[in-house]
């Protein structure tokens, strides 16, 4: 495969993964169980493995984040 096109498709793959998180951020904070529920049952597992990192992650700097902003 020629170089240039696996470099295209390394940026397609990455900003697929990157929209499919999004959608599913934007579903979770609208609080729409179900849309959330289709974005999630489309991805592959590695999405999924990517999004509950993500989630983690952003749930504990959200939690740090407030336990800073109590008095």
């Amino acid at each position: 495969m020629d170089m240039a096109l696996a470099g295209v498709l390394k940026v397609i793959g990455t900003a697929s993964r990157t929209l499919a998180l999004q959608r599913a951020v934007s579903m979770a904070c609208r609080g729409d169980r179900q849309r959330l529920a289709g974005c999630l049952e489309a991805m592959t597992p590695g999405q999924l493995g990517e999004v509950a990192a993500a989630a983690r992650l952003l749930g504990a700097a959200a939690e740090q984040a407030l336990a800073r902003r109590e008095p």
